[in-house]
């Protein structure tokens, strides 16, 4: 059981994503004189429709209270003072180290052990207060009585004091959950355990509860076991919510009950800006973003369409001949009565893999653009999965080949993939049969329209410091590489000390880590952002050169540099998403080594995505 965050002042609140319990036994060295110890948990929870596993874990403690009797008389745990306090058993290596050694007791004498979990200092085990809406975990607790001094071994069988309320969400957005109506708070005394009276609602008010995030979309919340008639299970992203009625009106003690919810949510950022699809098959997805985006980000242009005219599909460039076919490439699922609802299908052409450019029209004006990713290839395979602060917790699940390349062979120019501006959701193609080289220019990348015909990127010196001017001029023209010739650099505006009404969470909520509006990569995926205040690749600055040799795992693409021109052409580039002002952090690799960069966001960068989590 990991990741236990708890505080007491005559409080236990605990937390940890926890699921029915192993059996372990702890060996003790022979050379210490008190009991040994095997703890293990009752096999007592019910659970609605799957089979939760509790599973002690390395550094797991739990604390230990011991009262002494005569044989035949009754003992009371008291808050303290009793034959052992609060000892500590920490699983370490296998095996369950005490703090302090439980002596044997003397003839005649009998002893009662309790323990509970997990272990926090000075806790009073008359009076362990657990309050959900605080934090959370899987209160257990365990005891075994009447050991004698001819007992080596003491036997601790754990079972679970709260209800576990399990949620997963599919369908729509969920950033969040929250479990209503509840009561939230219960003292529970160690000394009764067994009986009914262990546990005392601290309040008939009820209040509400968020429950921790497990997984993408899966959540969960201990909470007191109780009759909760009237409560709901309310998910939420950005302003939006969705309430979810149990069935269930108790919760009851040791049981876990776990509800599949279909969010009809939608989040601006879940809507995707790459879609993946198959050499020969086509990919259908909403056109929703075309207008919330717009909508939405009133930085842009105040909350209006840029044109509320009949809306379109065009395609704006691809970096394969035929890659869409003219005729029924590109097809737009019309909903008249709401536009915004409308669907656009893409067709791709067998055989052929590469990338595409396409974009919704609203009265002839290109509004928004998704990249078509044409590769027959897995995303969820071969990926890596990192740690970047060496806790032993994965922090990132890379995927083995960078943003719209058409291979992992890092020897062959198609592994580059695409070129991203910091910040910008559209693409920039690179050379297909070549590696680019310092001083060409992005109008040297030869692309191709609807009918094959070969056009070019083209460039556009930035015009002012107005932030939505920059965007409205890139969204409308998403063929166009904005140019600047002075830091920072930037495509959206020319002011150095710009305050950023929307820019810091171009590709990264800065307040939640979560994807955001504008990054570019597929469902699932994410441009990685800093995760413990460290780089996603900050081990490999260590030395630690497994994932990112750029001789064997990442292609040497270089970047567009911020006027038009690729450099840097024998180094590995790759942009994280987060953002410092007008810059994103960056890596950046020679043959043999790598360091951290704050690079202007007006250069270009490939991208390597990370599974959303």
């Amino acid at each position: 059981m990991k990741k236990v965050f708890y505080y007491l002042s005559s409080l236990l609140v605990l937390t940890g994503c926890t699921q029915e319990t192993d059996f372990f036994s702890a060996d003790r060295p022979g050379d210490q004189a008190g009991f040994k110890f095997e703890l293990t948990t009752s096999n007592t929870r019910t659970v609605t429709d799957d089979n939760f596993k509790t599973t002690f874990s390395e550094g797991d403690k739990v604390g230990l209270f011991v009262v002494s009797r005569k044989s035949g008389t009754d003992g009371t745990l008291a808050a303290s003072g009793n034959y052992a306090d609060n000892r500590q058993l920490t699983y370490t290596g296998g095996v369950w180290i005490i703090d302090r050694e439980v002596t044997y007791p003397a003839d005649g004498e009998e002893l009662d052990f309790y323990a509970y979990y997990p272990y926090v200092e000075n806790a009073d085990p008359t009076n362990i207060t657990y309050d959900a809406s605080k934090s959370m975990c899987d209160l257990m607790m365990a005891s075994t009585k009447s050991i004698t001094n001819s007992i080596e071994t003491v036997t601790l069988t754990f079972s679970h004091q709260l209800s576990l309320v399990d949620t997963r969400v599919s369908g729509g957005a969920a950033s969040s959950a929250v479990l209503t109506g509840v009561k939230t708070a219960a003292s529970f005394n160690l000394g009764k355990f067994g009986s009914d009276d262990v546990m005392t609602l601290n309040s008939d008010q009820t209040g509400d509860v968020t429950m921790e995030k497990c997984d993408l979309k899966h959540f969960r919340a201990y909470i007191p076991s109780q009759d909760a008639e009237g409560s709901k299970i309310e998910i939420r992203a950005e302003d939006s919510s969705q309430p979810y009625s149990p069935q269930n009106t108790v919760f009851a003690k040791g049981s876990a009950y776990q509800y599949n919810i279909v969010s009809t949510i939608q989040r601006l950022a879940d809507l995707p800006n790459c879609y993946i699809v198959k050499p020969g098959e086509s990919v259908t997805f909403p056109v929703l973003k075309a207008y919330d985006v717009w909508r939405k980000i009133p930085f842009i242009n105040g909350g209006n369409l840029r044109n509320d005219g009949e809306l379109g599909v065009a395609l704006i460039w691809q970096d394969v001949q035929n890659l869409i076919p003219a005729d029924g490439g590109l097809t737009l699922n019309l909903n008249a009565e709401n536009p915004d609802q409308s669907t656009i299908t893409v067709k791709t052409t067998a055989g052929k893999e590469g990338n595409a450019l396409v974009s919704a029209t609203m009265g002839g004006d290109k509004v928004w653009s998704w990249h078509i990713w044409v590769t027959d290839f897995d995303p969820n395979k071969n990926t890596a999965e990192v740690d970047n602060n060496g806790d032993g917790i994965t922090d990132y699940v890379f995927m083995d080949r960078n943003l719209g390349a058409i291979t992992s062979d890092v020897t062959n120019p198609g592994s580059v993939g695409m070129y991203y501006q910091g910040g910008n959701n559209s693409p920039y193609p690179g050379f297909t049969n070549k590696f680019p080289t310092d001083g060409t220019a992005i109008t040297d990348v030869t692309i191709y329209d609807i009918d094959n015909n070969p056009i070019k990127i083209t460039t556009g010196d930035i015009w002012n410091d107005i932030q939505g001017q920059s965007m409205r001029r890139l969204l409308t023209n998403p063929g166009l590489f904005i140019t600047s010739t002075g830091e920072p650099y930037s495509w959206i505006t020319n002011n150095s000390a710009a305050s950023f009404e929307y820019g810091p969470n171009f590709w990264t909520v800065e307040a939640t880590g979560e994807k955001g509006v504008f990054d570019p990569s597929p469902e699932g995926w994410m441009v990685p952002a800093y995760k413990n205040n460290l780089s996603p690749w900050n081990l490999y600055l260590d030395g630690n050169t497994v994932l990112i040799d750029p001789t064997t795992i990442y292609p040497k693409g270089g970047r567009m540099k911020f006027n038009g021109t690729f450099g840097n052409c024998g180094n590995t580039m790759l942009f994280s998403g987060t953002m410092d002002g007008l810059k994103n952090f960056a890596f950046e690799s020679s043959a043999s080594w790598g360091q951290i960069t704050n690079y202007s966001a007006g250069n270009a960068l490939n991208v390597r995505c990370v599974k959303v989590q």
